[in-house]
């Protein structure tokens, strides 16, 4: 019966604590969505990969979310690009290329799960109805697979033409600086639409926007 006193004394402490200081009720929720989507990849990765210690094969064949967002990642590409008038050649689901030129091979590493998680924990931090939260985190994610496809195409284009500028470059390294670029970008105007609906909520006049 005390320890239950002690528990519930601490968890109302914690609750007072959390309730007088938001922003460390956001930076909890903000890191622990994070830190679960980020490591769920390398995890997920490994129920996949035949060999592996947790391999499921059910879920190679019929969940494989890292060979999904491949294929959609190169297809959209190439659509892109025969759009232009290219010729384009694509032997698997992870590689494409311009009539003979070098092509371009898309890696898991290259998906961008990280900045997707960074998008996506931070809008499930925030206040916000839950079908407002997935408006935005949708809105972010579609920027985010739009940025990697043109990436794709750009670097194709590239090797084809022998754009030094663009072939010299960390592909990797620079489609991160440009995603978060973009994200940084997108979260100024979370920010500023979250200020609006509170303004318009303190003036009683209602909105989607409801914090939970």
């Amino acid at each position: 019966m005390r320890e239950e006193r002690y528990y519930y004394k601490n968890m109302n402490f914690i609750k007072s604590i959390l309730n007088k200081n938001p922003a460390y009720f956001f930076l909890l929720k903000f890191l622990f969505t994070f830190f679960t989507l980020y490591f769920f990849f390398p995890f997920y990765r490994g129920v996949i990969a035949p060999g592996g210690q947790i391999y499921f094969p059910y879920f190679e064949s019929h969940f494989n979310l890292v060979t999904s967002l491949t294929s959609f990642l190169t297809c959209s590409a190439k659509f892109l690009l025969e759009a232009a008038g290219f010729d384009i050649f694509q032997n698997n689901y992870q590689s494409l290329r311009i009539g003979y030129s070098k092509g371009v091979t898309v890696n898991p590493s290259c998906l961008g799960w990280a900045v997707m998680s960074f998008w996506v924990a931070f809008v499930f931090a925030n206040k916000g109805a839950l079908q407002y939260k997935l408006k935005w985190m949708t809105f972010g994610l579609v920027a985010v697979f739009l940025l990697n496809i043109t990436r794709i195409a750009l670097i194709a284009v590239a090797n084809h033409l022998n754009w030094q500028p663009i072939t010299s470059l960390d592909h990797h390294q620079t489609f991160n600086v440009a995603s978060y670029v973009c994200i940084a970008i997108l979260i100024g105007w979370y920010i500023s639409v979250q200020k609006k609906y509170e303004r318009i909520n303190s003036a009683g006049q209602g909105s989607e926007f409801v914090a939970i």
